[in-house]
């Protein structure tokens, strides 16, 4: 639809869409870049940081492949970088775990509706649509801090463990990594679930097959109700249908008290 419209009505419907800083001098070239990005998967590629400076610079795989050895020592891989269907965010490099090595997280707060958020129960209407990731991180590490659940568990580990991850720190690395990581929403989860083959390939051939998205089942920080928050499969991208975790049932979210992987990310402007 936007490839039948002229110049000006394909700046203002990708304005439409979140692509606020295109205008009438933006080259045709972007306009189709603009396009592509707005109803599929644009790009991946790899996140850095300069040690220079601390900023963030992106390399495609054919970019990094061929730098010598001492430029790449100039830079730290932190991530992948997504852009699809008018969202950008940083995939971290690497599953956060615990100090005995454990990569599954309670969610926490069982029993209590966090103020703050919404909660995507029955009918569901924008579930797909959420992209506050880092939004409701803030919201429950701040409600949960030091709060004991019926259950037993303090605080919120899964949105912890995702706020406290370092890429990289000033005593192995050099740097610092003083990005702001975020326990994804579950239009965020989902996205990533969606091209979690591309994304595999991409981990695999910068940080190793270790450190792919695997088969199983993914917190989001979007809530569904007093006890539960939402999962995906990264099977199948199911958002609570088939393939079921033991102890779920159709129809209902999985139980803050229950163990899942936290996935991590960093959004961007668009």
């Amino acid at each position: 639809m936007l490839l039948r419209l002229n110049k000006q009505d394909q700046i203002e419907a990708l304005k439409s869409i979140g692509f606020t800083t295109v205008n009438e001098n933006t080259p045709a070239s972007d306009i189709a870049e603009y396009m592509q990005w707005s109803g599929t998967l644009l790009d991946l590629s790899l996140a850095t940081l300069r040690i220079e400076d601390g900023e963030q610079v992106f390399f495609t795989a054919s970019e990094w492949n061929s730098m010598s050895a001492n430029n790449r020592s100039k830079y730290i891989r932190i991530g992948i970088r997504l852009r699809a269907e008018c969202r950008q965010f940083i995939i971290a490099k690497s599953d956060c775990v615990d100090a005995g090595g454990n990569k599954t997280f309670k969610w926490g707060g069982y029993g209590t509706d966090l103020r703050g958020l919404k909660n995507y129960g029955s009918g569901n209407q924008g579930l797909y649509d959420t992209f506050d990731g880092k939004e409701n991180t803030d919201v429950i590490i701040e409600t949960l801090a030091g709060v004991k659940d019926t259950q037993g568990t303090v605080g919120a580990p899964a949105a912890e463990a995702a706020r406290a991850y370092k890429a990289c720190t000033l005593e192995s690395d050099g740097i610092e990594d003083t990005t702001v990581w975020n326990l994804p929403a579950l239009g965020e989860l989902m996205l990533m679930a969606k091209y979690k083959t591309e994304i595999n390939e991409l981990i695999t051939s910068m940080f190793g097959s270790q450190n792919i998205f695997t088969n199983d089942w993914y917190w989001s920080s979007t809530e569904y109700d007093t006890s539960s928050s939402w999962t995906v499969s990264f099977t199948n991208g199911g958002v609570n249908t088939n393939h079921l975790p033991p102890g779920r049932v159709p129809g209902s979210s999985p139980r803050r008290n229950k163990r899942f992987i936290p996935l991590i990310l960093y959004p961007l402007d668009g």
